[in-house]
């Protein structure tokens, strides 16, 4: 495996190259995270000109039903760059974005943890107490999870992972085609639950600047990357 810094500019080069390729403007600014099994990048200044027109016609969910169809069709592709340039497999691909900040989050998840791979808590928050919060957020949204994770990647970006949270009607939903659908309301839902209707915020004793979710339905797993504002 090539170093951290090495990979983060590989990594950071192909995320623009392959929007600019996709959407005719890359973004002005990537930040990538490579903390196996995770490979995080975040995007800034991500909004194409064809976009741009469609917000102001008020077209929201056409930008995203876009984004959502070019992304999935990507995924294979995706996986196999992260793959190559992290050295380790990359077999699945989460993707969120602020169209009103115009900011995007990527998260590729390698195939196997490695058994020493160390996650500090780099955080004053009871750990105990924030993983109650996001189980009590889930389990408004759907139900409490069968496994809630928390892993610090640095001082200021939170990656939540929970499996086995999906409901029956959920499941129906999904069975019958209607997964653009089930996104649609999920995820303000979600992210409104987690940040207004749980201590989650407060327990952090930081702003939260920005939060991304995405699921993969297909084995009953959701991640939500939460970025801070600066300690103050």
């Amino acid at each position: 495996m090539q170093n951290s810094k090495t990979m983060q500019s590989e990594i950071g080069g192909y995320v623009s190259t392959l929007i600019r390729e996709h959407f005719g403007k890359g973004p002005t600014s990537v930040f990538v995270i490579v903390k196996p099994p995770f490979v995080v990048v975040h995007v800034r200044g991500f909004l194409s000109p064809t976009e741009k027109i469609l917000l102001q016609k008020n077209e929201i969910r056409r930008v995203l039903e876009i984004r959502e169809l070019l992304f999935e069709e990507l995924k294979p592709d995706i996986c196999t760059a992260l793959s190559e340039v992290s050295g380790k497999e990359v077999e699945t691909f989460y993707y969120d974005w602020h169209l009103e900040s115009q900011t995007g989050m990527l998260l590729g998840v390698m195939s196997a943890r490695d058994a020493t791979a160390n996650f500090d808590w780099l955080s004053e928050a009871d750990p105990d107490a924030l993983q109650k919060s996001v189980v009590e957020a889930s389990r408004k949204a759907e139900k409490k999870p069968e496994s809630t994770e928390l892993f610090w990647l640095n001082d200021r970006t939170l990656l939540i992972k929970r499996v086995g949270f999906l409901v029956e009607i959920e499941r129906e939903l999904i069975y019958n085609g209607l997964v653009k659908e089930l996104k649609q309301v999920k995820r303000p839902l979600e992210k409104r639950l987690l940040l207004k209707e749980t201590s989650f915020p407060g327990l952090l004793g930081r702003d939260v600047k920005e939060i991304f979710l995405d699921w993969e339905f297909s084995i009953d797993t959701s991640y939500i990357l939460v970025l801070l504002e600066p300690q103050k």
